[in-house]
This record gives C-alpha cells, structure tokens and sequence, in this order.
C-alpha cells in the first residue's frame, strides 16, 4: 500500500512538473519580443540646458548684497520675500563687521548655473578682498528686484551664517 502510495506521488508530480515546463516553454515561445517601455511623465520638469547667460543678473544680485547700504533697506529687495526686522539687524550687523574686518570689496565668480524654468542654481565663489574665499552652491528666483533675480531666502541665510 505504501509502495503504491509513493509510485501514485511520484506519478503526479511528475505530471505537474512536466505540465509546468510545457507551460514555461508555451508561454516563452509565444510571446514576442521584449514588451515596448512607455515613458510616464509625472508632472515633474525636466532639467533644462545650463543657462550661461544669466550670469550677468545674478552677478549683479550678488553685487547688490554685497554693496553699502541696509539690508532693511534697498538691499531687502534682493532677497525672496524680503527680510525681517531681527533678520536685517542681524545682517546689518555682520556687514558692518565684515566691512571692519577688511573683507570689501568682494569678487564673485559663478559657475555650473542652471535653471528649470523657475529656480536658478549656481555654484557661487566669493572672494574677499584680503583673499579670503567662500563657495557654496546658491539658488536664485525671479523676482522684484532691479536686476529680475533674487537670491532664496534659505540660501541668503546660508552666505549670512557662512560670513558670520
């Protein structure tokens, strides 16, 4: 009884075994080649080209931070949505002490600008006239301000603690 137990198994499974392999070989023979890849977009922009020529606005910008003047002032209107009061006292402040320290005029060198059709990022070197140097990368936005950018409020607090 045992024996036929085991032979009526081993019969079976090799039924099913062999029904799944004609299944396998069914199935890769019948189908075409690998299955076309759809693209999905996902409402997210694609990077644009770097763009090169916005160098000249954003240098501009840089150099309208870095010149005299308040940051509670006309210098308020570089940075995106403005600056607070404690923030432009702050700011004033590590002007002011930058400027004692010797650091104006700064030079800036900006490279690797890239836009996505809103933001502008940039790899942004700034030198200090007693040669020190700072880079970091900095994002820009269009803005009301004289030269159409503005620099991001979180990457003005950035260069402002880098300074301090």
């Amino acid at each position: 009884m045992i024996l036929k137990t085991l032979v009526t198994g081993m019969a079976a499974a090799a039924v099913v075994a062999a029904a799944a392999g004609g299944v396998t070989s069914i199935a890769a023979s019948a189908s075409p080649a690998a299955p076309a890849i759809q693209p999905v977009v996902w409402d997210i922009p694609f990077p644009q080209a770097p763009a090169p020529e916005l160098q000249p606005q954003l240098l501009q910008t840089l150099q309208g931070l870095a010149a005299g003047g308040s940051f509670s002032g006309a210098k308020a209107s570089y940075i995106e949505g403005g600056i607070g009061r404690i923030e432009g006292i702050a700011a004033d402040r590590a002007y002011r002490n930058a400027a004692a320290d010797g650091k104006f005029p700064l030079t800036f060198v900006i490279a690797d600008i890239d836009s996505d059709g809103v933001n502008v990022t940039a790899n942004v070197t700034a030198t200090a006239a007693t040669g020190g140097t700072n880079s970091q990368p900095v994002t820009f936005v269009a803005g009301p301000s004289p030269t159409g950018y503005q620099i991001s409020k979180q990457s003005a607090l950035a260069l402002l603690s880098s300074a301090g």
